[in-house]
């Protein structure tokens, strides 16, 4: 018992230094916003590639503190020592769950978003108007759900970053293959910015166009079978929850072959869900763009506290095919 109390003063100091952490944050350089390491460990802990949205993040740290303190204190409240495992894996699985089988209105709105302002693009350079100076301008009106985006484009234009490699960290933001099509194009026609690219944008905005009409059936469709899952986890997890302060219930549990019966079911509990999961999720194409990891010289600008050129010549535009 008494090694109990120690693991739970240890897990409650924890978790107020991991809140301090979180509240205050820290500053991520372009070394490690490139990194593929990095970039693998940023997909795994916010659920998806690109700029972490504020409340995803605000989320993480609030998951870390309730796994650090809810594990010890399951613990002592049940008397098993295996809850001390389970309450974690609750308290990050039961998001990552319901994420999946919510709807994907974030993925569609910043595409609409998308097309809009690629639309815009178009209208404003057929009027004469170079793509940097349409870039800038277009901060101005930017659709609310690329707003951020958007802004650090124009910012990294006006802080002469060469078009092509502001655009390509604009694209890293996005991180959507659909996004990539547009930027394509863009990155192709950074210096020729004439009618022939005004033309090109206003037909991509339409096929983003067509593909938000596209999914957005595809969700409604998905959507009855998303709120059965979600229906028959949350029943299991009620029953578990009062079965909890049932002294009598619980007491098999108590023992080793009970811990051990638990932690199978756990499991397997946990692979049915992990399974339905994967039938519900949206799994996100290939990238078009994206940086050459074969190139040791290609360096953004903020990587370099030399100067030296952003990018190396030779380094392609675009992911080649296949």
């Amino acid at each position: 018992m008494l090694l109990l109390y120690v693991l739970c003063g240890l897990a409650l100091a924890g978790g107020l230094v991991a809140l301090a952490a979180g509240l205050r944050g820290r500053p991520v350089d372009e070394e490690e916003r490139h990194n593929p390491l990095e970039g693998r460990l940023h997909t795994l802990w916010y659920g998806a590639p690109g700029t972490a949205s504020p409340g995803m993040a605000r989320l993480r740290r609030t998951q870390l503190v309730l796994a650090l303190l809810g594990a010890p204190g399951g613990w002592l409240f049940t008397g098993i020592p295996l809850v001390g495992l389970l309450v974690p894996a609750a308290v990050f699985g039961l998001p990552w769950l319901f994420d999946a089988t919510r709807s994907d209105t974030r993925r569609i709105e910043r595409l609409e978003a998308l097309a809009e302002w690629t639309q815009r693009l178009a209208d404003v350079l057929l009027l004469g108007v170079g793509l940097n100076q349409a870039i800038m301008t277009s901060r101005r009106t930017a659709p609310t759900a690329l707003e951020t985006e958007i802004s650090d484009l124009a910012a990294r234009l006006q802080s002469r970053w060469r078009p092509e490699d502001a655009l390509r960290a604009f694209g890293d933001q996005l991180a959507d293959s659909t996004a990539d099509k547009v930027l394509a194009a863009l990155v192709l026609r950074a210096g020729d910015s004439g009618p022939g690219l005004a033309r090109a944008l206003a037909d991509m905005a339409e096929s983003v166009r067509e593909e938000v009409r596209q999914r957005r059936a595809i969700e409604a469709d998905r959507s009855k079978h998303r709120t059965t899952i979600r229906w028959m986890v949350g029943i299991i997890l009620l029953v578990i929850v009062i079965g909890a302060f049932n002294s009598h219930y619980t007491a098999p549990y108590s023992t080793v072959l009970g811990q051990l019966v638990l932690g199978v079911v756990a499991v397997a509990f946990v692979a049915v869900i992990a399974w339905m999961r994967s039938l519900a999720r949206h799994t996100p194409l290939p990238r078009v763009l994206e940086p050459d990891r074969r190139s040791k010289t290609g360096r953004l600008p903020g990587r370099s506290a030399a100067g030296d050129n952003p990018r190396t010549e030779d380094e392609p535009l675009v992911k080649e095919a296949g």
